[in-house]
């Protein structure tokens, strides 16, 4: 099979052929029809992953084909399945994790090996290579959205940094999903905040009557346009005049967006970490609000990709989507690099 292959940090992909992997026990061979190419792919290419095994296949965002089953979407947090967090649905979090195109080889292939058929999601008539970019990009800002809805749930202000493929999905999420009365009952997982609605699961979204406001900000004025097409209340770029806000998700994670991040969350607010850009944020009486809560996110869980799998068969969820060739692997990530995709690119093999 063909696959694109990262053999040395600071590299090209090079394309390769290799044996295709034969499943054993209860391993599952998913023909690949579409991978989402990340911006954590280009994180990995540039050596800024700590550990990465390589030579090593990249691409976490898979959607193909699955004997027995038919179109499917992979969940790609494969954890131990004994830990205290998997045990409560929550395998992102396993100590053990591991996900392909990181510990495992991934989805800028023809074909990959899943561990398990609980991993695979039945696509139910979504197009596979517009699915794919559901795996992180819309798993990730579902969670994010999930975590800080506590502090929203009486109305407010929640800011959307960075406007790309993760931060378009997490304003539909606090817009036009929200308004359109669907319950967000948590999928799996533990209240962040236990004490103060008992028996609600983790980061129900307030009812539609409440006044959420959002904004976005991004430097790319046609990333401003969609956000406002998406349901955003405002637009801004970096430097406008902002208000302060009840939450404030961060999808990019720079020292400047970090700091603007920090200059923008209210005392008691929540203050989301997305990104994984690896901008620092310091932390000390007088550096942020008093009392704000500074987090991260991780990914989601599979309760949450089925969730959100849900959506888009309804048709409640807006992306967008460009298929490339496999082998122009690295103009992808190049495109990438430079700032010029609007949504997601998804690799064909």
């Amino acid at each position: 099979m063909r696959a694109a292959v990262l053999r040395s940090a600071g590299g090209p992909l090079q394309l390769e052929e290799r044996p295709e992997p034969e499943p054993r026990g209860e391993e599952v061979l998913v023909r690949v029809l579409g991978a989402g190419v990340c911006r954590s792919d280009l994180h990995m290419v540039d050596g800024d992953v700590p550990g990465l095994p390589l030579p090593r296949v990249l691409g976490h965002e898979i959607a193909g084909e699955a004997a027995g089953i038919g179109p499917v979407l992979v969940y790609a947090s494969w954890g131990d399945r004994t830990c205290w967090y998997c045990r409560r649905g929550e395998e992102q979090l396993c100590p053990a994790v591991a996900e392909p195109g990181w510990a495992r080889d991934g989805g800028f292939a023809e074909a990959v090996l899943v561990p398990s058929r609980r991993y695979l999601l039945p696509l139910g008539g979504i197009d596979p290579v517009r699915a794919a970019p559901l795996a992180d990009a819309g798993v990730t800002a579902y969670r994010a959205v999930r975590r800080v809805s506590p502090w929203l749930r009486e109305g407010g202000t929640v800011v959307v940094i960075g406007a790309s493929g993760l931060g378009q999905f997490a304003v539909q999420y606090l817009t036009s999903v929200r308004q359109a009365g669907r319950p967000w009952v948590a999928a799996g997982g533990w209240p962040d905040r236990p004490a103060e609605r008992p028996g609600v699961g983790l980061g129900a979204l307030p009812p539609p009557s409440a006044a959420v406001r959002v904004v976005a900000v991004d430097p790319s004025d046609a990333k401003r346009r969609r956000a406002r097409r998406l349901g955003a209340h405002r637009a801004a770029a970096p430097g406008d005049e902002l208000p302060e806000a009840h939450a404030v998700l961060d999808f990019v994670g720079s020292d400047e967006t970090l700091a603007l991040a920090g200059r923008l969350v209210r005392r008691t607010g929540i203050l989301m970490l997305v990104g994984e850009v690896g901008g620092h944020l310091p932390f000390r009486f007088g550096a942020v609000p008093h009392e704000a809560h500074l987090t991260t996110t991780v990914w989601g869980s599979l309760g949450d990709l089925r969730e959100v799998l849900d959506l888009a068969r309804r048709g409640e969820l807006d992306w967008q989507v460009e298929a490339m060739p496999l082998e122009r692997a690295n103009h992808a990530l190049e495109r990438l690099r430079r700032g010029e995709v609007a949504g997601r690119l998804v690799l064909v093999p």
